[in-house]
């Protein structure tokens, strides 16, 4: 009896464990990458982040959300291509405001390069859906199309109870940059979503979209520094959020429990 206990109390606790390891690994966002013919810099620096992420086998894929380039032309997508399919591993990609409606050809320059323009995959028991929220025309607020919303619906419908979610986007949801975000919080406030990661204010922000974190990522930009960035993932027990400047340590801002 106290053998069947024991080997009872084992197999919780390798449950346990399993459970937690599988929870417990990292990822990098790049975002605002603003790939132009007219700024190598820019180039520049995401083959810097590149180049680093390929050199850290703890990372185990790249969120790309928006702005890969500064006008969406053809030269500048070719570029943001190149050395995107340089990662060693795995990278899933969305578009900014930057790569369609300020391209003269929408959001087709991007899709030609990339094949989608939105994403959604399992990763250690969470999922991750990434979907545009670019304006539709220039110097409009961001939007979320009908096609888009359906998309997010349908890859939410299909998840199980209580599955921890992440979405990934380029504007954040707030009131002055989603013209429709309060149907797209309502959506999301069903489901277990742990954060909407954006870019687009060059900068690291949290938010509150009507209870959901909404966490903005720093631009892959130098700008006047001598290096740019990015921002990298680490899922345990909580999410920690660290910015990561090339070729320095990386620094911890932000951590949100998970339960």
């Amino acid at each position: 009896m106290k053998k069947v206990s024991y080997i009872y109390l084992l197999f919780v606790l390798i449950f346990q464990f399993s459970v937690i390891a599988a929870k417990n690994f990292r990822f990098a966002l790049f975002t605002d990458i603003h790939i132009s013919i007219l700024k190598p810099q820019n180039a520049e620096d995401l083959q810097f982040a590149v180049n680093e992420v390929n050199s850290n086998d703890k990372i185990e894929f790249v969120l790309v959300s928006g702005d890969d380039t500064d006008l969406g032309d053809t030269a500048s997508m070719k570029i943001a291509k190149k050395i995107l399919d340089g990662l060693e591993i795995p990278y899933h990609i969305t578009t900014g405001n930057h790569d369609t409606a300020q391209g003269k050809n929408g959001s087709a320059n991007f899709i030609q390069f990339f094949g989608m323009d939105k994403f959604s995959f399992a990763a250690n028991g969470f999922q991750f859906i990434g979907f545009p929220t670019g304006p539709l025309k220039p110097n409009q607020k961001g939007h979320i199309t009908t096609d888009d919303f359906e998309f997010v619906k349908a890859e939410l419908t299909k998840l199980k109870p209580n599955k921890p979610v992440f979405l990934i986007t380029h504007y954040p949801l707030l009131e002055g940059d989603l013209d429709n975000r309060m149907e797209m919080i309502h959506l999301i406030q069903k489901y277990d979503v742990k954060a909407v990661l954006n870019g687009h204010y060059h900068r690291n922000a949290v938010f509150n979209y009507e209870g959901i974190a909404g966490i903005v990522n720093r631009s892959i930009q130098r700008d006047e520094q001598p290096y740019g960035g990015y921002t990298l993932y680490n899922l345990s027990d909580s999410l920690y959020v660290s910015e990561k400047i090339i070729r320095q340590p990386e620094r911890e801002w932000l951590v949100i429990p998970l339960k």
